[in-house]
């Protein structure tokens, strides 16, 4: 019996810097041995695709899309929060994966 991999979006506007980010969290995880998908996306795609989420993490740089993106989120039962930023600003995956853990834990 296998335990479903958890699934994180890390949303900017267009899904270029969340990107990078996401690859850096993805390393981090298989690092660890962690079943986990790390994805990213812009907040426009999330609307569509929130359901197929278990977390979401805010690019500092779309903070003031936390409101819209935690109303679609809360319809999915997804925790939201935004990324570290001094996590972002080094690009340290395994800080941002920490962020994302701790969020499914609550």
């Amino acid at each position: 019996m296998s335990e479903q991999p958890i699934k994180l979006i890390i949303l900017c506007s267009w899904g270029a810097t969340s990107s990078q980010l996401a690859k850096k969290v993805q390393e981090a995880a298989e690092k660890r041995g962690l079943e986990v998908e790390a994805h990213a996306g812009g907040t426009g795609e999330f609307k569509q695709k929130a359901g197929d989420y278990n977390v979401a993490l805010l690019e500092p740089q779309v903070r003031h899309l936390k409101k819209e993106v935690t109303k679609i989120a809360d319809s999915h039962n997804i925790p939201v929060e935004l990324v570290d930023q001094r996590a972002f600003a080094l690009m340290d995956g395994d800080k941002v994966l920490d962020q994302a853990m701790n969020l499914l834990n609550k």
